[in-house]
Order: structure tokens, then C-alpha cells, then sequence
């Protein structure tokens, strides 16, 4: 399994990945928009096929981690968290000094991932979602990236 950087001719993987996944899929001019834009983007492979891939922008002190997706073959491998893991600590290391992600509502195996790693939710945007019948609320998750005392090992 590798992780690496997403390329422009990852696209038809990676929309094929969010169409099968999610509700409400984001299109490739979006895809585009956000590797025009500077956004940073890491696909994980299998066998020369990708199976997850995370999309976040850096801007002014803060990571917006925008997308993370992960093929319905390839999900509860952890695959999901090893991506949030690589962002946040490419973030740390051009200084940004927290992360910030929103997640639907009923989303809840996100959730759970999210405050295993240690995102707290800091509020809620009411109709943030399309949906099949309407729209859902998107909570709002934050987390700090400064070190903290306690990052660092004991002697």
C-alpha cells in the first residue's frame, strides 16, 4: 500500500471512489478547482488502484480538511484515519495551527473517527448538506496543532 500525492490523472479514480460513496458527490471541475487553487491532495494505492484519497486546503494558519474518501471495498482498514494522519501532519509542518473539517450529521463512523483523533466539535451549520430528500446539518469539527507539553516524550 502507498500513499503518495494526488495527481490531475488520478481524477477518473478518484471521482469514480466519490461517486460510489457519497450522497452528495463533489464534480471534477471541484476536483480541479482545488488542485488549480493549491490545494493539497494524497492518494492511497493498492496494486496500482486507488482506494482513498483526502483533499485539504492550507490558507491563513488553518488546514480545512475538505474531503476524505474511502472506497466501500477498502473502509475499517484504517485507511481513513492514515490519511487524516498524513494531512495533519503535513499541516504541522508548515506551521499551520489548527484543522477544521465539517461532517454530516448522520455521518456517524466519521465522528467516531474524528474524536478518536481527538477533533472536537465546535458548532454546526444548519442545511449544510444535500440530500436524497432535503438537506442535513454539517458539524463542525476543530482540532489544535500546536504542540502541546505532553506532545513531546518523557525523558
Amino acid at each position: 500500500m502507498t500513499l503518495r500525492t494526488l495527481q490531475r490523472s488520478d481524477l477518473d479514480q478518484v471521482l469514480a471512489i466519490e461517486n460510489a460513496v457519497h450522497v452528495s458527490p463533489w464534480t471534477r471541475e471541484t476536483f480541479e478547482t482545488c488542485i488549480r487553487t493549491a490545494c493539497k491532495g494524497w492518494v492511497v494505492e493498492e496494486n496500482d488502484k486507488i482506494i482513498g484519497f483526502i483533499m485539504v486546503s492550507l490558507q491563513a494558519q488553518e488546514c480545512h480538511i475538505l474531503n476524505v474518501c474511502v472506497a466501500h471495498a477498502a473502509q475499517r482498514q484504517g485507511l481513513g484515519q492514515k490519511l487524516m494522519e498524513h494531512a495533519i501532519q503535513d499541516a504541522k509542518r508548515s506551521g499551520i495551527g489548527i484543522a477544521y473539517l465539517e461532517v454530516r450529521r448522520s455521518n456517524t463512523r466519521a465522528i467516531s473517527l474524528y474524536r478518536k483523533m481527538s477533533f472536537q466539535m465546535i458548532g454546526e451549520r444548519k442545511e449544510y448538506y444535500p440530500t436524497v430528500s432535503g438537506r442535513e446539518d454539517a458539524l463542525i469539527f476543530a482540532k489544535s496543532l500546536v504542540l502541546r507539553m505532553d506532545d513531546f516524550p518523557s525523558p
